[in-house]
């Protein structure tokens, strides 16, 4: 019976529009072929456990015996083929309803809720106070870790990123010595360009030690450290800088908020601005509003929450933070979530060298069924996910340009990212190897090695 319902299960696949014929190798051996062509995909559960565990807990279950080698997914680009027909099979927008999958992730957003500010640093944590060597071989250069500028498809890694960055300050009609605060500048990229290049006073919000050590380092290099000051607050206190910064940023930061917290990030970002200020904010979103998956809330962002659109622009109206340009991404995304995905695994012994005991095969798997299924989640038909970017002022005066002619009328120049490059191996520092001792330090909690396998 266990064998059958299995069998049933991933048949329905066959209804895909890819349609890649599948092999099941069962735990006791048994071959059941569910096509009469070759197989391109071959499920070879190891264990009994593996086949209880899927027919129990459905998509969740597989993932979880997946990561720890219980089940292997065989052929050449598999799971890429695999995750592709269930996105072709999705009924999201249809408002599907999976009881297991809502019960794990109504308990698992009340544990991780980033309410207390001690939860939302441990959440934080858990995924960016991971060694900077690791970020910086999938990331290049520049450490660029949100959407690229794909202008022309021809553009490589750092062209891309340096091309987004510099978008970006257009976007925000940066001028020498406006105020700016950026929150979770990151590895600092983003920060360097609007002191360097525009002239920027900056003032960038980051809690997380392992970024800011890198970020520190290259203002230093640059020397501009009369330029960027790095604070170590969280962004819910911008709003006791009242009225203090001309222009607001963040790039990808706006999921951290989580569920419950939205409405304070915005809120803080109106009292920051000086009226007619202008902010720029990009996020991963949704159209309809749903939890974030499980297994992403377990191991790669916890505590996150990806906005539908209709929730932001409440809110931005709700305090005075008037819409002026919408931009929706989810293209450029994919192509960067494609480029990381390759540098992954195309510097996996780096990486593995870095710290074998967090680098594992576990990890390696989860983070490409992660960066899978984000980039069928952007391209798919039937995805769900979506990339933002709102500019918004504060106040109704006419300070935004009527047209987007700014934007687009002078070319990018590429051959000025080079004095922002960080060579891959040279990261400010000797990275500790010690992650979890580094992670205890930095909050000072006393963690178990089991809470620590949790964080992580």
């Amino acid at each position: 019976m266990k064998k059958y319902i299995l069998k049933k299960a991933f048949g329905r696949l066959k209804k895909s529009k890819s349609n890649f014929p599948i092999q099941i190798i069962f735990s006791n051996g048994k071959i059941t072929n569910l096509s009469d062509k070759d197989p391109e995909i071959t499920i070879h559960f190891k264990t009994q456990g593996a086949e209880i565990y899927t027919l129990l807990l459905q998509n969740i279950g597989f993932t979880e015996k997946y990561r720890i080698g219980q089940i292997d997914i065989l052929g050449q680009d598999a799971l890429r083929k695999l995750v592709r027909m269930t996105f072709e099979l999705n009924t999201h927008n249809k408002k599907s309803f999976n009881l297991i999958a809502y019960t794990f992730k109504f308990f698992q957003e009340r544990k991780l809720n980033n309410k207390k500010y001690l939860q939302e640093k441990k959440n934080l944590f858990a995924h960016y106070n991971m060694p900077a060597e690791f970020f910086h071989l999938m990331t290049g250069e520049l450490y660029g870790y949100t959407e690229g500028y794909y202008e022309t498809e021809r553009e490589n890694q750092n062209e891309a990123q340096y091309k987004k960055y510099d978008y970006m300050c257009r976007k925000l009609l940066l001028k020498p010595n406006d105020k700016v605060v950026e929150v979770g500048s990151a590895w600092g990229t983003m920060a360097l360009l609007m002191a360097d290049k525009y002239g920027c006073d900056v003032t960038n919000y980051g809690l997380i030690p392992e970024q800011n050590r890198i970020f520190e380092s290259r203002v230093k290099k640059m020397g501009l450290e009369n330029k960027i000051k790095n604070e170590n607050r969280d962004c819910r206190e911008l709003g006791f800088e009242k009225e203090k910064y001309d222009k607001y940023v963040s790039l990808g930061v706006l999921e951290h908020a989580g569920k419950d917290c939205l409405e304070d990030w915005i809120k803080n970002i109106s009292e920051c601005l000086k009226p007619n200020g202008i902010g720029l904010i990009t996020n991963v979103g949704q159209i309809n509003n749903s939890y974030t998956k499980y297994i992403i809330g377990k191991y790669i962002w916890r505590g996150c929450y990806f906005p539908t659109m209709s929730e932001v622009l409440e809110l931005l109206e709700k305090y005075d933070l008037n819409l002026v340009d919408l931009e929706e991404t989810h293209f450029l995304y994919a192509n960067t979530m494609e480029v990381m995905l390759s540098k992954m695994l195309e510097h996996w012994d780096k990486i593995h060298a870095i710290n074998p005991d967090l680098f594992d095969e576990k990890f390696k798997r989860i983070w490409s069924m992660y960066y899978i299924g984000s980039i069928e989640g952007f391209r798919s038909m039937n995805g769900f996910l979506h990339t933002f970017q709102y500019v918004f002022v504060k106040g109704r005066a006419e300070v935004y340009p009527k047209t987007r002619d700014f934007l687009y009328k002078k070319p990018f120049d590429t051959n000025e990212m080079y004095k922002y490059f960080v060579p891959l191996g040279q990261d400010g520092f000797k990275t500790e190897k010690n992650t979890d001792n580094m992670l205890d330090k930095d909050l000072n909690l006393p963690f178990t090695n089991n809470q620590k396998e949790t964080i992580y």
